[in-house]
């Protein structure tokens, strides 16, 4: 059996995961003979690649788990269920085939340190998962109505304050990005060649908002000067920020209701916009800069949520 027979099968596993319901998750991407670190090809083994298919990885994870805690028994796994049904597709022994999951980012590169890797050794099917350790700040809001004591005994009631529905908070919270950040002064003055933006990949739910803002100067990373000669040259060396917000809405049983917030800050370079897999970490070299934003962040939200709507 050579690679044709292997990739045809592939049409024939992908049609069984959309049958069993794991096509909405996974997607096969291909098939390959091992490739070994010197780059030399391995005939003696079969290589299956599949897809997460989202282009972020806390979604992809969040997708790969929820469908593992829906198969898993005492009895079975996700990952055996998955290796069995490849290596008798392609009709190979279990020791001469590997299946390996990867999370790709919306410009088409893997996303580093995120994968699962299913495999057999000394005749059992092992898994490896590695989940990139997250460098974001989170927090946690919570937004309460003042109460009216009435009649005997001092019972009490919910004052007439509505409660803001999630799609109220985020809109606000919305509101705060346009005017505190996009619009901010300094990109009419020293960052003039900066175009801050919300980036298209936006995701908002009954109960979740997710965005990412991008080209920002100065906004963490506070003490960052653009000399005069560099505006006289047209360029710009105070580094490129882009920073990621994830906000979950609880509603309280007393009327109000909590808000989750995690922010996940990155940066690069100022002289030209990097690809995504081109920023680093504020962690740990500029931590102390990204803990002050957040907890900044997070007094102007709870000032701004507490108010009346």
């Amino acid at each position: 059996m050579g690679l044709p027979f292997f990739e045809q099968k592939t049409a024939e596993y992908q049609r069984w995961l959309d049958a069993k319901g794991f096509g909405a998750v996974l997607t096969v991407e291909r098939v390959r003979l091992k490739v070994d670190r010197n780059n030399q090809t391995d005939p003696t083994e079969l290589e299956m690649f599949l897809l997460l298919k989202s282009t972020d990885a806390d979604t992809a994870m969040a997708k790969w788990n929820r469908l593992k805690t829906d198969f898993d028994t005492d009895a079975d796994s996700l990952e055996a269920y998955l290796f069995r049904t490849y290596v008798h597709m392609m009709e190979i022994p279990e020791a001469q085939g590997n299946i390996q999951i990867y999370v790709r980012d919306k410009y088409g590169s893997y996303v580093k340190d995120n994968h699962i890797w299913i495999w057999s050794e000394n005749g059992l099917i092992v898994s490896e998962k590695k989940v990139a350790v997250s460098k974001a700040k989170s927090f946690e809001i919570s937004v309460s109505y003042p109460v009216n004591k009435t009649g005997k005994g001092n019972s009490t009631k919910l004052s007439a304050a509505k409660r803001r529905s999630a799609n109220a908070v985020f809109d606000l919270i919305l509101k705060h990005v346009k005017t505190a950040m996009l619009d901010h002064p300094r990109y009419q003055k020293e960052l003039a060649d900066r175009r801050p933006r919300i980036e298209s990949d936006s995701v908002r739910t009954t109960t979740t908002f997710k965005f990412t803002v991008t080209d920002l100067g100065r906004e963490v990373l506070t003490d960052q000067t653009r000399w005069v000669w560099e505006k006289w040259v047209g360029i710009n060396t105070i580094a490129m920020e882009r920073l990621s917000f994830q906000f979950e809405y609880i509603p309280a049983a007393d009327g109000g209701y909590s808000l989750k917030c995690m922010v996940d800050g990155k940066f690069g370079s100022g002289l030209f916009k990097p690809r995504t897999s081109g920023y680093m970490n504020m962690e740990p070299d500029f931590d102390d800069f990204f803990e002050k934003y957040k907890n900044d962040f997070r007094l102007t939200l709870q000032r701004l949520l507490q108010e009346k709507p």
